[in-house]
């Protein structure tokens, strides 16, 4: 027979104290637990175990225990309780557990090895909490962190975040289609890649209202995208706080008003024009009486006059006369001829117009090359195509200050006649190009309305043709191209 081990009744009498001691503190405490033999079998559960399960120590005993276990979960939980045990190592789970009522409520489960001071193993101490409620609200979390992210990403407006430092943490699909970086590019890089440079400091200043707890709202400002296009947008900025209450970043929503812009600048630009109409309403009822008076003038003076040429010049003062009292009730587009339109000659007029501008271009050092080629006649209203050429003749003779060489082409295209103003002149920047023919836009610094292409498009288009311009400004080819293509028909053959 093996030696039997005598304990002392000293230390029997502390181990006794001690087991009841542990027992009354483990049936006090407001968790579940239990206690293990090295085969896994259960050996005690304190009372609150046997009060949540309505069962005895006898019934729960052993194996017991996995009556209770919902049928979805027994499986797992057998395999990871005993995989645990053959490794002697801790282990947790969730899983459903039968309460008393017959109701599974949702368990969290930790065991872990017990051993004896030389080092054998006696078994496992395990702990039982009911988190059915926190589970429901991590689903619900969960469910509304998932709502969330759907509403973030199918939104039409930049949803964004970042730290204190403008390092950028979140990003939204909207972001990527208005910007044009993925979230991999833009997340953990800084903010100041969307911001034009010379608005950086803008931003700290929004930072600091940030880490002031101050929200900013639809502040209107430029955005840059990946491909360099400048954007007009509204931000509105929030601070993001964490459980403490401590602010730790940014939340931005960020607004594309690029079209709204747009609309507001027709709305003033057509504000302008409307202004401008009515002016020129007056105008043209206030010179037209002076007009008049003029045109008598000459009329008496034809008479007086023998010199072929002095009566050539006459002519033409006449012509010039009548052309400025149609310009006036015709002034910005407002008034449109009431004749129709008849078969002319473009050569014809473009000759006419540069003996016209001949004088002023001898005066500025520039050479007139003329190029008419004998085409076809077009159908136009004579004073809208008169106004266009002569637009396109001052615009050229501005822009060659000190001299140059203007090259004025009529020749056949396949649509019709082709006309081609073209200079050596300053050029116009590439900045500018898209915008010459929006109205009152004007490069001139002194003189000049900004209405003279646009005015020159209308006339043009309303001929059913069109207008195009190529300018540079690079010093081996300073200048610019003027191209009018007009139909041989247009929309004025057959007024209605």
């Amino acid at each position: 027979m093996p030696d039997v081990v005598e304990i002392p009744s000293e230390e029997y009498k502390r181990l006794r104290e001690n087991e009841m001691l542990f027992r009354e503190i483990a049936d006090t405490a407001p968790v579940l637990i239990w206690l293990s033999d090295s085969t896994a079998q259960c050996t005690w559960y304190n009372r609150p175990w046997l009060e949540f399960r309505g069962r005895t120590m006898e019934q729960e005993l052993g194996s017991g225990w996995s009556e209770g276990v919902h049928p979805e979960d027994l499986e797992n939980c057998v395999k990871l309780y005993l995989d645990s045990f053959g490794k002697r190592l801790p282990f947790c789970l969730e899983y459903r557990l039968k309460q008393y009522d017959g109701e599974y409520r949702w368990m969290l489960e930790r065991g872990a090895p017990r051993f004896s001071e030389p080092g054998s193993f006696l078994g496992y101490i395990g702990t039982c909490v009911d988190i059915t409620e926190i589970r429901e609200i991590r689903r619900n979390s969960s469910k509304y962190l998932g709502e969330l992210a759907a509403i973030v990403e199918s939104s039409d407006d930049v949803i964004l975040s970042k730290d204190l430092n403008g390092i950028v943490t979140s990003w939204n699909a909207t972001a990527t289609r208005i910007f044009g970086y993925s979230a991999e590019e833009m997340i953990g890089n800084s903010i100041l890649k969307l911001i034009p440079e010379n608005l950086h400091a803008d931003e700290n200043k929004i930072l600091e209202n940030i880490r002031a707890g101050r929200r900013v709202q639809h502040f209107e400002t430029v955005r840059l995208t990946k491909a360099g296009e400048l954007l007009d947008v509204s931000l509105t900025v929030s601070p993001v706080k964490d459980e403490h209450g401590n602010i730790i970043g940014a939340s931005k929503i960020l607004r594309d008003i690029s079209d709204r812009k747009r609309i507001e600048k027709s709305l003033l630009n057509a504000e302008k024009i409307a202004a401008t109409g009515r002016m020129a309403a007056t105008i043209a009822h206030e010179i037209n009486n002076p007009l008049e008076a003029v045109m008598n003038l000459l009329y008496l003076l034809r008479s007086t006059i023998t010199d072929p040429q002095g009566l050539q010049y006459l002519e033409t003062a006449e012509s010039e006369l009548n052309r400025v009292s149609h310009i006036a009730k015709q002034t910005l587009g407002y008034y449109r001829e009431h004749a129709s339109a008849t078969p002319l000659s473009m050569a014809e007029i473009v000759q006419h117009v540069c003996m016209i501008y001949a004088p002023r271009c001898a005066a500025a050092g520039i050479r007139i090359d003329k190029r008419l080629e004998p085409v076809q006649a077009v159908m136009m209203r004579r004073g809208e195509i008169v106004q266009v050429i002569s637009n396109l003749l001052a615009n050229s003779i501005y822009a060659m200050s000190e001299g140059g060489a203007l090259t004025v082409t009529v020749e056949e295209s396949p649509q019709g006649v082709l006309l081609t103003v073209t200079d050596n002149g300053v050029g116009i920047s590439l900045e500018n190009i898209g915008r010459v023919f929006e109205p009152f836009f004007t490069t001139r610094s002194t003189v000049g309305t900004g209405i003279g292409l646009f005015i020159a498009r209308q006339f043009v288009e309303g001929h059913g043709g069109s207008i195009s311009l190529e300018s540079s400004v690079q010093p081996e080819s300073h200048g610019t191209t003027v191209r009018v293509a007009l139909p041989l028909k247009t929309l004025y053959e057959n007024p209605a």
